[in-house]
Order: structure tokens, then sequence, then C-alpha cells
């Protein structure tokens, strides 16, 4: 069967659990660099992050026939990750220092989204800003926020990638939300708008 890059998840995951290699690549292809920018914001070790991403991809292809139908490819492979990092190296307490080498498309901003209460200059000066504050927010934060607003992962599944429970996800959110808005200074109608820019892919 012939797949495409706009192929449903659950198509190329069933077809890859079947051995089909194209449908493996395919996946491969769509979440190595934003695995690779995950990894790398919880551990400082490149290589290790590395390593370990790319034995989650050779253990999936092995166990292959084990594996249980999903129903977010995406959310299984951040969980998965996250345990096996975990597993081989410890992860650092403060965010990576390679910030600044993000991939675009994991942590979009789109400066097209403009609006009338603010002008547009103002407003990319500021979200750049903000992006900056969310540097020095402790890192389970920063996780919850990125997991949350950046890959739209709910409470449940994030409590599950980071082994908390929701009410801890809730919390979590809460207190990454109200220290950005300290560090940035903003209203709090301001501070919606701009999270809602970094939001927006």
């Amino acid at each position: 069967m012939p797949f495409s890059e706009t192929t449903d998840d659950k198509l190329l995951w069933q077809a890859f659990k079947q051995g089909d290699k194209g449908a493996f690549s395919l996946l491969y292809q769509r979440y190595i660099r934003v695995l690779l920018s995950y990894g790398n914001k919880i551990s400082q070790d490149e290589q290790a992050v590395e390593d370990a991403v790319q034995d989650l991809f050779v253990d999936l292809w092995q166990s292959r026939r084990r594996l249980s139908d999903v129903e977010s490819a995406r959310f299984y492979l951040f969980r998965s990750l996250r345990r096996k990092i975990h597993q081989s190296i410890r992860p650092d307490q403060s965010l990576s220092e390679n910030w600044e080498s993000t991939d675009e498309a994991f942590l979009p901003i789109s400066p097209a989204q403009e609006t009338e209460l603010i002008n547009a200059e103002t407003i990319q000066l500021q979200t750049t800003d903000l992006q900056g504050k969310m540097k020095s927010l402790p890192l389970r934060q920063y996780e919850v926020l990125m997991l949350y607003y950046y890959q739209g992962f709910n409470y449940a599944q994030i409590a599950s990638i980071l082994a908390i429970n929701e009410q801890s996800v809730r919390n979590l959110l809460q207190r990454g939300l109200h220290k950005l808005r300290q560090l940035a200074h903003l209203g709090s109608i301001l501070f919606v708008l701009l999270f809602f820019l970094l939001e927006v892919s």
C-alpha cells in the first residue's frame, strides 16, 4: 500500500506493525526531529539523547509484532523516549544550553498572527522575550507547558509521559503560567494574547 506524508499515523502504525518498512520510515521521518529536540530539553548529553532516540526506533521495529494499536503514535513515542532517557541517563536539572538551536517546528511562532490592539512589531519583540523567559522555568514546569501548548497533549497524556498524577500536571501548568507572567511583567490580557501567538503553529 502506498503511503505519503499526509497519511494518518494510525494507518502507518498498523502497517508498520505488519512489517511495512515504508510506513516505519515515514513514522521515523515524521518524528525524529521533534523527538531529538524534546530529548535535548531534558538532558544536555546530546549523544546520549541521539542514542536513546535511535534505540527507541530499533526497539520498535524489533518488537513490532508484539505492539498494540495506539490512539496516538506521537504520544506513545514521547512517553517511550522519556522513559528510555530516564533509564539510561540522569536528566539535567536545568534546560539545555542548546535552546537557541531548537527546531522552528518544535517551538512555533507565527508573526503573521496580528491583532488590532497591538502593533505587529511590538508583538514580535514581546513574544520573543516571553519565549526567552521560558528558559528560566523549572524543568517540570517547562515540560508541562511545552507538552500541553506546543504538542497538544491532554492532562492524562502528560501525566503518563511524566509519570505523575493529573493534579500535579494541573498544578505545574498553573505555576508555570504564573511564573511566566511575573517574569514578563505583563497584564493578564496581554499575556494571554502573547502566549497564544507562541502556541499557534
